[in-house]
C-alpha cells in the first residue's frame, strides 16, 4: 500500500476505533472475542483499503468487514454454545447501524455530563466503569457499604442518563 493510503487508513482507523469497537460488541456478548474480532476487522480493512471509496462513509465501509469478521469468530465458536442466532446478528447489526447518529450524540452528552458532575461523582464513575473495580473492592476504598455504593452508582447515573436525554433533545 502506498505510503499517503497506509497514513490515511491509520488516521480513519484511530478515529473510528471506538465505534467499530462498540459495533462488534454490541454483537458478540464476550469483550475478549469482540477485541479479537477487532484485530481481525483493523488487519481486513488493511488488505482491502485499495477497494475503499474515499466519497462513501468510512465507518458504513468498516461496519461491513466487522460484520463479516463477527460471522467467523461465531463458526470459531460454534463448539461451544452460540449465544445469538445469526438472524438475530444481522438484526443487531442492521439496526446498530441505523442508530448510530443518535448513539455518536448520547455519547457525545455523556462526556460533557460528565464534566459536570461533582469531582467524586465523576472519579467514582470511573474507576467503575473505565478501570472495571469490582464494586467490593471500590466500596472498600471509598468506606461505604456495598449497598451505599449502589445506591450512589444509582443515583449518578440517573443524573446522567436525565444530562444525556436533555442534551440529546436540545441538539446537544
Amino acid at each position: 500500500m502506498e505510503p499517503d493510503r497506509t497514513e490515511s487508513l491509520v488516521r480513519l482507523l484511530t478515529q473510528y476505533q471506538g465505534e467499530l469497537f462498540r459495533y462488534v460488541f454490541t454483537l458478540l456478548p464476550n469483550e475478549a472475542d469482540a477485541r479479537d474480532v477487532l484485530q481481525e476487522t483493523n488487519v481486513a480493512l488493511y488488505r482491502k483499503f485499495g477497494t475503499y471509496d474515499p466519497d462513501r462513509p468510512f465507518l458504513t465501509w468498516a461496519y461491513t468487514f466487522a460484520y463479516l469478521e463477527v460471522l467467523k469468530q461465531r463458526d470459531r465458536n460454534r463448539r461451544g454454545v452460540a449465544p445469538f442466532s445469526r438472524e438475530l446478528v444481522e438484526r443487531l447489526a442492521r439496526e446498530r447501524e441505523e442508530h448510530e447518529p443518535i448513539l455518536a450524540l448520547r455519547l457525545q452528552a455523556l462526556d460533557q455530563c460528565l464534566e459536570t458532575l461533582p469531582p467524586d461523582d465523576r472519579e467514582l464513575i470511573r474507576r467503575r466503569y473505565q478501570e472495571k473495580t469490582r464494586t467490593g473492592e471500590l466500596a472498600q476504598e471509598v468506606g461505604d457499604s456495598r449497598r451505599t455504593l449502589f445506591r450512589n452508582l444509582d443515583r449518578i447515573r440517573r443524573v446522567l442518563h436525565d444530562c444525556i436525554t436533555r442534551r440529546v433533545a436540545a441538539g446537544v
